[in-house]
């Protein structure tokens, strides 16, 4: 049986818009530099991290740590529990300039999510494609149009057998955010 995700719109009280310009200016925003090859490159996006106090993510070699969740944060941490029907203690945020900043393929499935990790995300800005490609097989893939205000809710089953991707779109001018709630154990 094939695993999907699930998608729908948001019903957060404020503007996509409003919730990008608190981001924005709230978030503690890097452009993070990994070891490629021998040499460090430059992540094609900028991210942020927020958890409850304590917390530490580790992935790609970097330490994330959290050091709680502003109040103007906990309704959308609240609708990511709802929809996902499970609790959350941390959320990755990637802001995109353009559809030139991008995510390559990979499974959120590090050892600190656990065996079989839910990834609760939102979007907001530019619509961009969010690929998927099958573990087993690379040749089997689909494409979810990813609107403003959106969220993709990916089952267990999604991060085990499936890889997903944001691919670089240049005709895409505008920016885009998206918050990605996790449980960490």
């Amino acid at each position: 049986m094939e695993a999907k995700p699930s998608y729908r719109h948001s019903f957060f009280s404020s503007s996509s818009q409003e919730l990008m310009l608190l981001l924005k200016s709230n978030a503690l925003w890097q452009r993070e530099s990994l070891s490629m090859f021998g040499r460090d490159v430059l992540v094609p996006r900028q991210v942020a991290f927020v958890a409850n106090t304590g917390i530490c993510y580790r992935y790609t070699g970097k330490d994330h740590y959290g050091e709680g969740w502003p109040e103007w944060l906990l309704p959308i941490k609240a609708e990511a529990e709802a929809l996902a029907q499970q609790p959350f203690n941390s959320v990755l945020l990637n802001w995109y300039k353009d559809g030139e900043d991008y995510m390559g393929w990979h499974s959120d499935d590090e050892k600190a999510l656990g065996p079989a990790p839910v990834v609760a995300m939102l979007s907001l800005g530019a619509q961009r494609d969010f690929l998927f490609r099958l573990k087993a097989d690379h040749k089997v893939k689909h494409k979810i149009e990813l609107e403003d205000a959106s969220w993709l809710i990916m089952s267990s089953s999604i991060q085990v057998l499936w890889q997903h991707s944001l691919p670089v779109r240049k005709r895409i001018k505008e920016e885009r955010i998206s918050l990605t709630f996790r449980l960490l154990l």
